[in-house]
């Protein structure tokens, strides 16, 4: 995820958290907002009883790999706030790309159809 497109304001994550239009899972809740830059924007963020900051970082990459591997499934002109819940720590790699990408498709307004293979 290049730099231009991580979102680093705290006043930019409780605006968008605020509004609270978005979607919730047993996993994730992710907040969006149009924004007027050409660019998706992405911040994500963890309440510190999810783990010691080698388990949150390590939880924040896989979210980064997550995104940069499925680009096609976002809109430029908005920015997501994705915060995750301390259920996110059970999921293996493939189960929080699928939970992940599964909500994306229905802010989108389309339904998960990627081929998942056991891995």
């Amino acid at each position: 995820m290049k730099k231009q497109n991580i979102l680093k304001k705290s006043k930019d994550y409780n605006r968008i958290i605020k509004k609270r239009k978005g979607i919730n899972s047993n996993y994730f809740i992710i907040n969006v907002e149009q924004n007027n830059e050409n660019i998706t924007k992405f911040g994500i963020t963890f309440t510190k009883n999810i783990g010691k900051a080698v388990i949150r970082n390590k939880l924040k990459r896989r979210i980064k790999s997550i995104i940069d591997n499925n680009q096609y499934i976002f809109k430029n002109n908005t920015t997501y706030v994705i915060i995750a819940k301390k259920t996110t720590l059970n999921l293996k790699y493939y189960e929080l790309e699928k939970e992940l990408v599964n909500l994306f498709l229905k802010i989108k307004g389309e339904k998960y159809e990627k081929d998942q293979e056991n891995k």
